[in-house]
């Protein structure tokens, strides 16, 4: 017997075009040949570091559009609004794993997340400022940062913007698997080629990039603005 209450669910399909990012770099033999370090084996790596700075941008640009947010802007990050983030993404059934991506400053600024591993940023007291909150605290000051915090995985990067609208105010997010996609190119993400330009006596290096990004599941993220002037 077929049953009687039928639920349709529906779904939106998303797609990524995916594009070119080209990076170029003439080194000419005068430079080569009078630099006594291996320009042309630094040149890889620098130019894979710009793609991948570009991929950083790309995609930490996603963090902004979602619609449901925490903290505000003119307002310092607090734990309270870690969680709260938490607290969204629970109530959206969204998978783990969870992860929290920060600028630099929600960071390591004054008013970023390593600010708040003090017994004196929780009480408001005059605790001692080397007070840390338990292992969290003892981890933040061992390394430099933490790994996870509220059940978040932590990262960073300095392509986030940390002056929104000049206010001083910084756009990092949460968000968890199924949130955002990333295309990448049938013959993989970037790639870096040289050709011999001997009437200009240089060498061309060429990196290209090869992805489009996407937000694909809006309640699956949340951006989190926070002031870190």
């Amino acid at each position: 017997m077929d049953q009687g209450t039928v639920t349709s669910i529906t779904t939106a399909a998303r797609s990524a075009t995916v594009s070119e990012h080209v990076i170029r770099a003439d080194v000419s033999d005068l430079a080569r040949m009078g630099n006594s370090e291996d320009l042309t084996g630094n040149i890889g790596d620098i130019m894979g570091n710009a793609v991948s700075a570009k991929l950083d941008a790309d995609l930490t640009a996603l963090g902004v559009a979602f619609s449901q947010t925490e903290c505000g802007a003119g307002n310092a990050l607090a734990l309270s609004h870690v969680f709260g983030a938490m607290r969204q993404l629970r109530a959206a059934g969204a998978p783990f794993p969870y992860n929290l991506v920060l600028s630099p400053k929600q960071v390591w600024g004054p008013k970023g997340i390593i600010s708040l591993l003090h017994d004196d940023a929780v009480t408001g007291s005059n605790a001692k400022p080397m007070s840390l909150m338990g292992s969290k605290g003892e981890e933040a000051m061992n390394v430099g940062m933490i790994g996870s915090i509220a059940g978040f995985n932590v990262y960073w990067s300095d392509q986030i913007g940390e002056d929104i609208g000049s206010g001083g105010d910084a756009a990092g997010f949460a968000f968890s698997k199924g949130a955002i996609g990333l295309a990448v190119g049938p013959e993989g993400l970037f790639r870096i080629e040289t050709e011999r330009n001997a009437s200009f006596r240089t060498t061309e290096y060429v990196a290209t990039g090869f992805w489009g990004e996407v937000e694909i599941k809006d309640a699956f993220g949340v951006y989190i603005l926070s002031d870190v002037s």
